[in-house]
């Protein structure tokens, strides 16, 4: 026998997990199932559409609701969408899970299957007791034995997957019940399922049950056959059986040796495969109903007394695997693996032939290999006990290829292998040519630090490394913040409804004792006390997030889509697809030394030297990037820290010094000099050893690596879009990407500073590594990759329907989600899955992959700059109206003019008009000038076109913009100043008519920043017509103003807009009756304004006639203010009554009478005769004092009225006066 033990693995997939959360709110539809009997609407269970996720408040809750010990994802026969679904048993059992994990869907399809069911059972389900099977119509029909004894039927048709109201009328074959006579007297142990209409139990007592109905048939009866090792049979002496000595207890029964752990159907259904307890391998006729061949899974004769030294552990059912293998071996109908862990595990491989014929028609393959499972630790002295947990066999790319892919687990590590073989040469394939797949989630981003010189808030730190989207699922921060509050006896202040971040920041604050808090508040928020409680609180609630995530990812099974070429991952709470390792990946996954022995797998770097390409072996990048990442993490991670935030402001800070230089203030901010220690130094030394120490550091090494990362995408088109599950599959495979990349080149600048300033140029002269070129290399690829990391971290909240374009018009699709990232909305719609007709789907998804980290920077198109991507982000998160993630994106804007008018956007919409305003200039010249691209499109669609038009069309243009934008703001300051810039610009010509709305706007904006001199220059400017419009808004604002009447006289008004000043003020209702600009002050300060007017202009009978009702006015104001009364006996020392409204009167008489006196001749009136076309300002026929008649009042009239007012205080003084003096006839009673 030769024992053909695999060989040293390469490292050639990876993982890509998602965890199993809705997709969104409203998408988990709950069913709960009948208890019994056929299932009708009386029996209709409760339905409910679940919109909120559940808070789980312990951990029992969390694992029971959220955690699987049992599922698997089935691949529908139908080529249809849907048909990969996942399904898993929750809730101790009582609960079935399906949802659809498809990775993507044909363009044409238009409805999401993105609802997720939950079946709910009243009895547990059976471990082993789930099958799943569908028909060419792709209706999945799904079968479960409770442990009631009753088999459940579930017909779903895939429509429930995408429309939440298809499941309201539910027809009554949905759910189908039934109670087989044979597992009344047997206990069930395996299901198994051929298709919709045949299934077969395996019992404890060794035997089979075979169901069958014909199509069409009620699923709740179903045609019983029950099979032992010699017959078929259905009498009760059948079903009874002796106990014996090799009996096995599980799950509460005992099994017979002969029982059936593991089953599966031959190609063509006649015939059952099974594994059994006692280590035997069966093939069952199921026609003829009868074991046709049995044998020792290693094909040894045993005793009946050695048979207990091998038995099989019942619960294991992946042990046995049937496949076909086309145009192989001639003769072979099919070929069954089994596994045997006896001996030190071993697999074998039946060839079938004909299993009818026994031991003629079947035989091993290979009799004289051993052919072992992959060992996780070869070599090692580990006391880990590392168990084949499963393994699945399917079809390779090519028709006579076959893909072996195997599970093994220590607790709770895993490994998972590959081998890809042709069966003819399997032996040889064996020994060398396994595959290993690298672990998902390698989430190497450190954890929160603080420092006494770090200022930054450790609370947002720790949430931002939460909250990362991906990083953590909800279900387990909601129970980890809940076990934290019941473990450090916190109360959570907040509802369970309200944001997460606002009640895990609550929780740590309540945590910080009194003390504490009085201690930051005596000495600030940045007390070190206080900072260093939070942190440690922080610290303690991480890791109850961390054990429940390490909970959440025990690898349970494996699945393979032999349409689809793709191996899948179940796990306790998520699953992963597996994919394969991008050239960089495999170089940065694998040992040097695996790489050497495995150079032929891997396709050698090279890079431009000149005319020629310059090759470089895998295994040489890899200790270069080994190399660089030992050195990196020799450091503290203060240090660290400290390299990363000094590498932001040389990223995206405008450079001021030559390379050498910068390299070298880099160094020194940094604080290289203190951190390097001698061991550190030592130790990147031997890691460079392989490749000749610092010499064999070379400028094309670093390329090399460099040109590994993406850089143009695949042209082949497709008819494929990415579901909602794919999206989330592939977003989480780029950002576990973008942050490898990001690393390595971080790595590699954290060595290339050190090489540049430490390393001694005399003892190393370092003639083929030129640090500037590699330095500028790594510098422009980390811009990149920070931006990218960026998008992949950051979340907000899109509607469907939302689109955005980049500059090259190419459309991106939102689609509904309550939290995506920006990465997944604005590039991850955009890039189409590569069709499957030529390549695996584990091939094209890391290749589709590459192509979004290619199309975030602007894909094939060169002439797209990373600055023109930098600013159409901005412009969609500025569109969005997320000022918050906006804010947060500024860090990366470049220095183009382009991007400071969308900083000025920015500011505008944060409330900060004057850095807008200032960024708004800074940008005026170039942004004025011609235009280098469409803005409109350029700025996802933030700009309307009519906004884009101003650019390029001159200053006068881009200044009148940018008032625009101030007015629709409401500041009205900033607005007048860039109206006025805008207006000095604009070309003076007799032959262009005056920018009318501008100037409009203009006099409008000065106006509410109370400019009344710029507002006056702005109306002077208009066409006439448009003044007189515009004369009640200035009047108005002018009049409000504290020495408004003043500015109103001096300001230069042009005579023919006089005439409607004076309307203006003498607040006739025939101008403008419904403006709200008409005068509105009080009618006596309206007169004297009026009259003031008039006087100025020289109008002195105006300015009488405007005063003279306000003399009636105050005559009458005078007498009832009770200075003189109607009644008072007379007699001698009379008080004096002269007081303030005398003096007004007799101000009022005055004024009239030196008006009327300034008129001069027989113009001494007021008033209009026929012939007196003097006033054109309109005719004034006042109405007299006594009767409302109107005549021409003279001056005299007006003397004569001042003198009776004298004569009356006259003989008030002296005690002459009586009743009626005011408003009747005088009555003396002196």
């Amino acid at each position: 026998m030769v024992d053909q033990t695999p060989s040293t693995s390469l490292n050639a997939f990876i993982e890509t997990r998602v965890d199993l959360e809705p997709t969104g709110q409203g998408s988990v539809v709950q069913i709960q199932l009948p208890s019994s009997g056929t299932f009708s609407r009386a029996s209709w269970p409760q339905r409910r559409v679940v919109s909120t996720t559940a808070v789980r408040r312990d951990v029992e809750t969390y694992t029971r609701s959220c955690l699987t010990s049992a599922g698997s994802i089935y691949f529908s026969k139908a080529r249809k969408y849907p048909r990969t679904f996942l399904w898993r048993v929750l809730d101790n059992s009582k609960v079935l899970e399906l949802r659809s994990v498809d990775l993507s869907k044909n363009d044409r399809e238009p409805k999401e299957a993105d609802i997720l069911l939950q079946l709910g059972f009243s009895s547990a389900i059976r471990k082993g007791c789930v099958a799943l099977a569908d028909d060419e119509e792709g209706v999945i029909s799904v079968f479960a034995l409770t442990k009631s004894n009753e088999l459940v039927t579930l017909t779903i048709p895939t429509t429930l997957f995408s429309d939440v109201a298809a499941s309201e009328e539910m027809p009554e074959e949905l759910c189908q019940m039934s109670s087989p006579s044979t597992i009344k007297f047997c206990n069930p142990h395996r299901l198994v399922a051929a298709s919709p209409h045949q299934l077969v139990i395996t019992l404890d007592d060794g035997g089979i049950s075979k169901l069958k109905r014909r199509p069409g048939q009620d699923s709740s009866t179903w045609e019983t056959v029950t099979c032992s090792e010699g017959k078929w049979t259905s009498s009760l002496r059948g079903l009874i059986r002796w106990q014996g000595s090799n009996s096995v207890r599980y799950n509460g029964m005992i099994l017979d040796p002969n029982t059936a752990i593991a089953a599966e159907f031959s190609p063509s259904r006649k015939h059952l495969v099974t594994v059994c307890v006692n280590h035997t391998l069966k093939i069952w006729n199921l026609e003829k109903g009868s074991v046709v061949f049995s044998m020792d899974l290693l094909g040894q004769e045993r005793e009946p007394q050695d048979v207990a030294s091998v038995l099989l552990d019942a619960g294991n059912s992946e042990i046995l695997r049937v496949f076909e293998a086309e145009g192989v071996i001639e003769g072979d109908e099919y070929y069954a693996v089994t596994y045997s862990p006896h001996e030190g595990g071993q697999f074998k491989i039946w060839a079938i032939r004909d299993a009818d014929q026994g031991s003629l028609g079947v035989r091993f393959l290979y009799p004289d290999d051993i052919l072992r499972p992959p060992d996780p630790e070869p070599g090692l002295e580990s006391k880990a006990i590392w168990k084949l947990a499963d393994f699945k066999i399917g079809q390779g790319t090519s028709s006579t290829s076959t893909e072996f892919w195997v599970l093994m687990r220590s607790n709770r590590r895993y490994k998972t292998y590959n081998l890809k073989f042709e069966l003819v040469d399997l032996p040889a394939a064996w020994r060398s040519d396994w595959t290993l797949t690298v672990p998902g989630n390698l989430d190497q981003q450190m954890l929160p630090q603080i420092s006494p010189s770090d200022v930054r808030d450790v609370t947002q730190l720790w949430l931002e490394h939460l909250l990362c989207a991906g990083r953590y699922s909800h279900a387990a921060l909601e129970t980890a913040l809940s076990v934290y509050c019941s473990t450090r006896k916190v109360k959570e202040v907040t509802n369970p409804e309200g944001n997460l971040d606002d009640r895990l920041s609550s929780a740590i604050a309540a945590r910080v004792n009194s003390q504490q808090v009085k201690d930051a508040k005596e000495h600030g928020t940045h007390s070190e006390q206080y900072r260093e409680a939070i942190q440690e609180e922080w610290r303690l609630l991480h890791q109850e997030v961390q054990d429940l995530e390490k909970s959440s990812w025990q690898a349970l099974t494996l699945a393979f889509d032999d349409h689809a070429n793709m191996p899948w991952l179940l796990f306790t709470g998520g699953c992963a697809a597996i994919r394969e390792c991008s050239q960089l990946e495999s170089i940065a996954h694998n040992p040097p030394a695996v790489l050497q022995m495995s150079a032929n797998l891997l396709e050698a770097p090279s890079i431009e030297d000149g005319p020629r390409r310059v090759s470089r072996l895998p295994y040489e990048l890899a200790v270069l990037i080994r190399a660089a990442a030992g050195f990196r993490e020799a450091f503290s991670s203060s240090f660290q820290q400290t390299c990363l935030a000094w590498l932001s402001n040389e990223l995206w800070q405008e450079p001021l010094f030559s390379v050498p230089k910068r390299i070298e203030g880099y160094y020194d901010r940094c604080g290289f000099a203190e951190e390097i220690s001698d061991s550190a130094i030592t130790g990147l030394r031997d890691a460079l050893t392989p490749i000749g120490d610092f010499d064999g550091l070379t400028t094309d090494r670093f390329l090399a690596i460099i040109e590994e990362m993406p850089r143009l995408m695949t042209t082949e088109s497709s008819d494929l879009i990415f579901s909602k599950f794919g999206l989330k599959v592939l977003v989480r495979g780029a950002r576990e990407m973008i942050d490898l990349h990001a690393r390595i080149l971080f790595d590699l600048l954290v060595l290339i500073v050190f090489i540049e300033i430490e390393v001694d140029k005399d003892i190393t002269p370092k003639a083929s590594l030129d640090t500037s070129v590699v330095f500028m290399a790594l510098v422009d690829q980390l811009k990149r990759y920070r931006v990218m990391q960026w998008l992949a971290r950051s979340t907000w909240t899109r509607t469907e329907g939302d689109t955005n374009r980049m500059s090259d018009g190419i459309q991106h699709n939102a689609m509904r989600n309550p939290s995506l990232t920006v990465l997944e909305t604005l590039f991850a719609a955009d890039v189409r899955p590569q069709s499957l007709e030529r390549l695996s789907q584990s091939v094209t998804l890391s290749d589709t992959i590459q192509d979004l980290l290619v199309w975030i920077t602007g894909g094939n198109d060169s002439s797209i700059t990373l600055d023109q991507v930098l600013v159409n982000i901005q412009c969609s998160l500025l569109k969005d109206n997320d000022l918050e993630l906006a804010s947060s994106f500024l860090a990366f804007q470049p220095s183009t003019s382009w991007s400071t008018y969308v900083k000025g956007r920015f500011y505008l919409a944060d409330g900060e008009p004057t850095e807008a305003a200032l960024c708004f200039q800074k940008a005026a010249y170039k942004m004025a000038g011609k235009p280098s691209n469409d803005y409109h499109q350029a700025s996802a669609g933030f700009l309307s076109p009519t906004e884009a038009a101003h650019f390029g069309q001159g200053l006068p243009f881009y200044y009148k913009h940018i008032h625009q934008l101030f007015h629709s703001n409401s500041c009205p300051s900033y607005a007048s100043q860039f109206a006025q810039l805008a207006l000095q610009l604009t070309p003076q010509s007799t032959s262009l008519e005056p920018p009318t709305s501008l100037l409009t706007s203009l006099l409008n904006s000065s106006l509410q920043t109370s400019d009344i001199q710029t507002a006056f220059t702005a109306l002077a400017r208009l066409p006439q017509h448009d003044q007189i419009n515009l004369l009640p808004t200035m009047g108005k604002a002018i009049l409000a103003l504290p020495d408004g009447p003043k500015q109103l006289l001096d300001l230069p008004w042009p005579p023919h807009i006089h005439p409607a000043i004076d309307v203006y003020l003498s607040n006739d209702k025939s101008f403008q009756p419904k403006s709200p600009d008409r005068l509105t002050i009080p009618a006596e300060r309206q007169r004297k304004i009026l009259a003031a007017w008039r006087l100025k202009h020289g109008d002195f009978r105006g300015a009488a006639a405007a005063l003279y009702p306000q003399l009636h006015i105050t005559k009458k104001q005078t007498h009832k203010s009770g200075a003189l009364p109607k009644f008072r006996l007379g007699g001698s020392g009379g008080e004096d009554f002269s007081g303030v409204e005398d003096r007004a009167l007799d101000e009022s008489y005055l004024s009239v009478i030196n008006l009327m006196a300034c008129i001069g001749g027989e113009n001494e009136n007021i008033g209009k005769r026929d012939n007196d076309d003097a006033n054109d300002g309109g005719a004034w026929l006042l109405s007299a004092a006594d009767g409302g008649k109107r005549k021409v009042v003279t001056i005299s009239d007006v003397r004569k009225g001042w003198q009776k007012e004298l004569d009356r205080r006259s003989a008030v003084e002296g005690g002459r006066w009586g009743f009626g003096l005011v408003g009747g006839d005088e009555m003396d009673i002196g």
